[in-house]
């Protein structure tokens, strides 16, 4: 019991990123001068907006009770994906896009811990039509619409869930299956998928 206790929290997740390039930040937009004298070019710019603050902050999921702090989180020395340093919380793949950006944003969470019961313990629960809601640094919110779900081993490594897409969408995975103790983890990953509305 203790051995599955400490690996729940270091296994969480063998859906992996596939290994090819990731894209970097683009670089600013080089500033232009018009030639115009400072204060006329002053006085022309428009006013700056402030930049909201696009990053998730919280995953609500009223119809299974999570209302979760989302941890970024890269990958490891293994190329998997981190799992969240609380098991209260979600991480988001920081290396992929921001939810709502297009693509298809990664939020992973532990199923239970060995306290009892984890962020994703009802993620099974979820259905189609269930909706899900991303609050941003900015306090402003995305809801996304459950669209599927599927099981996949805990070994596999799924390209597309980092394919390139215009379409907005959300995966939310945890563990599932039998606790196979020699690999010391759940032998399936649950995944949940869903779309901006």
């Amino acid at each position: 019991m203790f051995a599955r206790a400490l690996v729940l929290g270091l296994c969480l997740l063998a859906a992996m990123a596939p290994d090819v390039a990731l894209t970097g930040v683009p670089a600013p937009i080089a500033a232009t001068t018009s030639g115009a004298p400072a204060a006329e070019a002053y006085q022309a710019a428009p006013a700056a907006l402030p930049v909201a603050d696009a990053t998730p902050a919280r995953l609500l999921i009223s119809k299974i009770g999570v209302n979760a702090t989302i941890e970024a989180r890269g990958l490891d020395a293994n190329r998997t994906i981190l799992t969240p340093r609380d098991y209260r919380d979600v991480a988001w793949y920081n290396l992929g896009p921001l939810p709502g950006q297009p693509g298809n944003a990664l939020l992973n969470g532990h199923v239970d811990w060995w306290t009892g019961a984890a962020v994703f313990t009802r993620l099974s629960e979820l259905r189609p039509g269930d909706t899900v809601t991303i609050v941003r640094g900015d306090g402003s919110r995305l809801t996304f619409k459950v669209t599927g779900r599927r099981i996949v081993t805990a070994d596999a490594r799924l390209a597309s869930l980092f394919a390139p897409s215009k379409v907005p969408s959300l995966t939310l995975i945890t563990c599932t299956g039998a606790w196979d103790p020699s690999i010391l983890s759940d032998t399936h990953r649950l995944l949940v998928s869903a779309v901006l509305v």
